[in-house]
C-alpha cells in the first residue's frame, strides 16, 4: 500500500527511466512529488472563441471543423524542420494549428471535428497555435511543472494523478487543528490536491495560503534553532583596534560611505566572544569583495588563517588575483582543476600555517583540507551554497566567524523569513565611477539591426558582448527557439566577430576555460545560458543582449544586467522580447528605468510575489514544499509571527510542534539554499 512517505518506484508505472528523470527533478518520494510546486496552472475551464484570442496567451478552443493536416519543410535557422500543421475552425473564425519538428504528430489529429484542442496562441503572423493538444472536455485548470530531459507535462501530470488515487484521501495532518483554525487554514489534503488540480482559482489560493504558511512556519522554527545554537557557543573575540586604519592604507582607492559602514559591523561582530554570523547584501557591483578581504585581514591580524569560498573556479580566481596583489605569497588558491602536486603544495602549507589566506571552490570543505588556525570564513555568492556547505567549511576550526555574501538583493521582510538566523548589512552604493548600465526593450523587428549595432560596437570600440539564452536548446513544447545553441549557429553566420558558446551541460573545466578565454580578450561575444549569472568579471563586456527576456524573473535580469557595466565605460543592456502582454511589458519597463537592485527587488515582490524569489528546489527530500509558492506577504508575516509566537509558549502543545519540527526538519534544513 502506497503512503506519503513512499518511494515513488513503488509506484506503479514509475520504472527505471521514469523514476531517473524524476530524480533530475529532485522528486524521490511520495511526498517530494506532492510537495512540487507547478510554476503556473493554465485556465482551460471554459473554451475561448477563435475570433477573442489574445496573442501570447494558452487557450482552449472548441473545434466544430477540422481540415486534413499537411507536412511541409521550411529552412528555420539554417536547417530544414518538419512541420505538422492542420486547421480548424469553431464558427467564429479559423486557427491554424502548428507542430515543429513533430512529424508523428500527424498520426493523432482527430479525422473528424469533435472535442477540444488547446495551446500557445500566436498571432504575429495570422492565428496560430503553437503545439496543440486535443482533449475530449475542457480539462480544467492544467499544472505546468518545471520539467527535465525525459520529463514532459503529459508525463508529470499523470504521475501525480495516480499518486492521489493511490492515497485516496490519505494525506495525514501536519498542522494542530487549533492552530490552524486560529489562522483560517484549509487542511493539508484539500492543499496538496488543489496546488496541483485546483477546482478553481479561488481553491489554489486557498491551497498555497495553507502551503505556504507552514513551510515559513517551520523554517523560522528551524531558523531560529540555528541562531539559539550560533550564540550558545563561544567564539574568537579578536582585537580590532587599528585595523580599518591598517586596511585602508593597503588600498589603492577610497571606500564608498556605505562600505566603511558595514566594515564598522564586521569589526564589531569580531571582536564580540560570540562567534560572527553575518550577510552582506550588495547589489551587482557595488564592493562586497573589499568587505571578505577586511575581515580576512582582521583575522590573519591576530594571528589566524581567513578562508573565502567562491562558487565557481573563475571567481575564485579573481579573488586570488586581488588578495595576492595586497598580501603576496601569503594567499593562495585552491581549486579541483589544478594539478594533483600543486594541490598537495597549497595543502601543506596551509596545514602548517604558511597561508594566511586561501581563495578556493568547494575544494575547501573537501576532507583533506586542514587549517593549522582557521578564524574566519567567507562564502561568496551565498545563493549557491545551502546551509550544509557553509558548516562543512566552518567545521575546519574551532567556532570561527562566518560571513556571507549574496547579490541577490532580497526586500526586507522576506531577508527575515530567509536569513532570520543572521545579522543583516546593506550595500546600495555602487563605488566611485561606476556608470549605470542603459537599458533599451528591443522590439522582434529590430532584433537583426541590434546585432549588426552589436558588431559595430565591438569593431569600432574593441569592447565585447554577452548575449544571454533562456535555455540550452530549443524546446518546441515550450513553443522557445531562442535557444543558446541555436542563436550561437545563427550569430556565427550572421555577424564577422569571435563567438562562444557557454552553457550548463558543459564540463565545468571545458566551461571555465571558454569564459577565461573570453575574459582574456579571445573571443568579441560570449553567447550563453544563465551560467554567466555568478563569477565573470570582465570590465571589457560592455553590452548584453538577453534573448525572450520574458522568460528570467526581474531579479535574475538585474543579475544577469549586472556582467556588464564593471568599468568607466558606457555600457548597455537590449532586453528581446517577443510578447507583448502587460505583464512582460511592465517588467521590463521596470528594468529600463531603474538599475536600483533592492528596488527591482521590492517590485518584483509587488507585481509576482515571493515565489520566485525563494524558488529553486534542492535535490532530495527538505519535507518543505520546492519554493515557498507565490502567495502574499501577509500570510508569510502572519507565519513567521506565529513561529515567534509558539517558540515562547510554555502550552505543551505548542512545545511539542517545536520539537516534532527540530526533530523531522533540522537535520534537512542544511541543504536548503536560497535561489
Amino acid at each position: 500500500m502506497i503512503t506519503i512517505d513512499s518511494s515513488l518506484t513503488d509506484l506503479k508505472g514509475v520504472g527505471p527511466k521514469r523514476a531517473e528523470a524524476l530524480g533530475r527533478l529532485g522528486l524521490f518520494s511520495v511526498r517530494d512529488l506532492l510537495y512540487f510546486s507547478p510554476r503556473e496552472h493554465y485556465d482551460l475551464r471554459e473554451a475561448k472563441k477563435i475570433g477573442e484570442l489574445c496573442h501570447g496567451e494558452y487557450a482552449i478552443v472548441k473545434i466544430e471543423e477540422i481540415e486534413k493536416p499537411k507536412v511541409s519543410y521550411p529552412v528555420m535557422r539554417g536547417r530544414r524542420t518538419p512541420l505538422v500543421t492542420a486547421v480548424v475552425s469553431d464558427g467564429t473564425g479559423k486557427l491554424r494549428l502548428s507542430w515543429f519538428n513533430q512529424p508523428y504528430i500527424r498520426n493523432s489529429i482527430p479525422e473528424f471535428a469533435h472535442g477540444f484542442v488547446h495551446g500557445r496562441v500566436d498571432l504575429s503572423n495570422g492565428r496560430r497555435m503553437i503545439n496543440a493538444a486535443f482533449c475530449p472536455a475542457p480539462p480544467g485548470m492544467l499544472p505546468v511543472y518545471p520539467l527535465t530531459r525525459g520529463m514532459g507535462q503529459a508525463s508529470i501530470r499523470a504521475t501525480v494523478k495516480s499518486v492521489m488515487r493511490e492515497l485516496n484521501g490519505c494525506y495525514g495532518e501536519s498542522l494542530p487543528d487549533g492552530l490552524r483554525l486560529e489562522h483560517g487554514l484549509c487542511q493539508l489534503g484539500f492543499a496538496l490536491e488543489n496546488l496541483h488540480f485546483p477546482i478553481s482559482p479561488e481553491a489554489l489560493a486557498i491551497a498555497r495560503r495553507r502551503l505556504s504558511f507552514e513551510n515559513v512556519l517551520h523554517f523560522t522554527i528551524l531558523l531560529e534553532a540555528l541562531r539559539a545554537k550560533a550564540v550558545s557557543t563561544g567564539g574568537i573575540s579578536f582585537e580590532t583596534d587599528g585595523a580599518l586604519d591598517g586596511f585602508l592604507s593597503l588600498l589603492p582607492f577610497a571606500p564608498t560611505r556605505g562600505q566603511l559602514d558595514v566594515m564598522a559591523d564586521i569589526a564589531r561582530d569580531m571582536a564580540s566572544p560570540a562567534p560572527m554570523n553575518r550577510l552582506i547584501q550588495g547589489d551587482v557591483g557595488s564592493g562586497k569583495t573589499i568587505l571578505a578581504f577586511f575581515a580576512m585581514f582582521i583575522a590573519v591580524r591576530n594571528g589566524f588563517q581567513a578562508a573565502l569560498m567562491a562558487p565557481t573556479a573563475l571567481l575564485a580566481e579573481q579573488h586570488y588575483a586581488q588578495l595576492s596583489g595586497y598580501f603576496g605569497e601569503r594567499a593562495a588558491l585552491l581549486t579541483s582543476g589544478m594539478k594533483k602536486a600543486e594541490q598537495r603544495e597549497v595543502l601543506g602549507r596551509v596545514k602548517s600555517g604558511e597561508i594566511d589566506y586561501l581563495v578556493g571552490t568547494h575544494s575547501l570543505i573537501e576532507s583533506g583540507v586542514d587549517f593549522s588556525n582557521l578564524g574566519v570564513v567567507i562564502t561568496d555568492e551565498q545563493h549557491r551554497f545551502g546551509v550544509r556547505q557553509r558548516a562543512l567549511l566552518g567545521s575546519k576550526g574551532l567556532s570561527p566567524d562566518v560571513m556571507i555574501m549574496s547579490a541577490t538583493p532580497i526586500p526586507r521582510t522576506l531577508s527575515l523569513i530567509l536569513y532570520g538566523d543572521l545579522d543583516i548589512s546593506r550595500l546600495t552604493e555602487k563605488p566611485f565611477g561606476r556608470k549605470p548600465v542603459i537599458t533599451r526593450y528591443v522590439p522582434p523587428e529590430k532584433r537583426l539591426s541590434m546585432y549588426r549595432y552589436i558588431q559595430k560596437q565591438i569593431e569600432e570600440l574593441k569592447v565585447q558582448a554577452f548575449t544571454v539564452c533562456p535555455m540550452i536548446e530549443d524546446n518546441e513544447e515550450a513553443g522557445l527557439m531562442t535557444s543558446a545553441e541555436s542563436v550561437f549557429d545563427e550569430l556565427k553566420k550572421l555577424l564577422s566577430v569571435r563567438i562562444a558558446l557557454v552553457h550548463g551541460r558543459m564540463k565545468a573545466d571545458k566551461r571555465d576555460e571558454i569564459m577565461r578565454a573570453f575574459r582574456n580578450g579571445e573571443y568579441d561575444m560570449l553567447v550563453s545560458t544563465t551560467v554567466i549569472e555568478v563569477g565573470v568579471d570582465v570590465p571589457n563586456a560592455c553590452i548584453m543582449a538577453v534573448e525572450a527576456a520574458d522568460r528570467f524573473g526581474l531579479a535574475q535580469l538585474h543579475q544577469l544586467r549586472g556582467r556588464v557595466g564593471r568599468s568607466d565605460k558606457e555600457s548597455y543592456c537590449f532586453l528581446l522580447s517577443e510578447s507583448r502582454s502587460d505583464t512582460a511589458m511592465e517588467r521590463i519597463k521596470t528594468l529600463v528605468s531603474s538599475n536600483d537592485g533592492f528596488y527591482i527587488a521590492e517590485k518584483d515582490l509587488e507585481t509576482r510575489g515571493p515565489g520566485e524569489l525563494l524558488g529553486a528546489r534542492q535535490h532530495g527530500s527538505s519535507g518543505l514544499i520546492d519554493s515557498f509558492v507565490l502567495t502574499d506577504m501577509e500570510t508569510l508575516n502572519e507565519a513567521r509571527l506565529a513561529a515567534v509566537k509558539l517558540l515562547k509558549s510554555e502550552l505543551p502543545e505548542d512545545k511539542k510542534l517545536v520539537s516534532e519540527t527540530v526533530k523531522r526538519y533540522s537535520a534537512k534544513l542544511q541543504n536548503i539554499a536560497i535561489n
